[in-house]
């Protein structure tokens, strides 16, 4: 009986709560973002994309309120930079806030882009499609968002694992990072797979950490024949190592 109200807690808490502060959201945020960019002139892009980055973590702070969920030893990242981190669950781009950089152009699939709400704020704020648009039209946005000095966020996965472990990594991050000099910075994400599996609904008791890995630049890759192809093994062999040392932790 324990463990069945445990989990009526667990679910009714956090869909309760992100509802709440995303229909919140939904009042406020339009009222802040004129009040940004009018009144104190902020830049459009980067106004959006550290408003979604306090939601986010706002989400991931409600969510620790009923799951064991720890935020990881703050460090300073480059800036700009090209952050990487695996996807278990559908909660990871709320978790994603684990680290401290807040403008943050996030790179997701097509779906996101058609949920009300949610589509039309990471439009204006330039997130980037990698389901729809070409290679060329998602360097160019990479590009601009960088000149904008946001840091590039990607799930090299392109989709949530089924079972919890580290699938292909797609080239997209790692050409980028060859072409742009940005370094890589891998986050490293355990135990959400346990909290909310992909093709679940019901969330259930986990430990979520997350650790911050060291960058790794890509000059050092520059002198093999593929560079993005060692660039992105070295990254995943990295993640990897990380993550199974965590789910032992858990």
């Amino acid at each position: 009986m324990a463990h069945y109200l445990k989990l009526i807690w667990i679910n009714a808490g956090i869909y309760l709560s992100i509802i709440l502060w995303t229909l919140a959201g939904v009042i406020i945020s339009p009222l802040c973002y004129l009040f940004f960019t009018r009144i104190l002139l902020w830049k459009k892009p980067e106004t959006l994309r550290k408003m979604i980055w306090y939601y986010g973590w706002t989400s991931s702070k409600l969510m620790s309120l009923f799951v064991d969920i720890k935020w990881p030893e703050q460090q300073e990242l480059p800036s700009p930079c090209i952050i990487v981190a695996n996807h278990e669950s559908f909660f990871d781009p709320y978790l994603v806030s684990f680290q401290p950089q807040r403008n943050i152009c996030m790179a997701v699939r097509d779906w996101p882009f058609k949920i009300p709400f949610y589509g039309f704020y990471m439009k204006l704020a330039g997130y980037i499609n990698v389901e729809t648009d070409d290679l060329d039209t998602i360097l160019k946005q990479a590009q601009t968002a960088v000149e904008q000095q946001a840091t590039l966020m990607f799930f090299p996965e392109g989709t949530r694992s089924k079972d919890g472990r580290l699938n292909r990594f797609h080239s997209g991050p790692f050409r980028l990072s060859v072409q742009t000099g940005l370094p890589v910075v891998p986050l490293c994400i355990s135990g959400s797979f346990r909290m909310l599996p992909r093709g679940h609904m019901l969330i259930r008791p986990a430990k979520v950490r997350g650790r911050i890995l060291a960058p790794i630049y890509p000059e050092q890759f520059l002198s093999t024949q593929n560079p993005h192809i060692e660039l992105r093994r070295s990254v995943k062999t990295t993640m990897v190592a990380c993550i199974q040392e965590l789910n032992q932790q858990v």
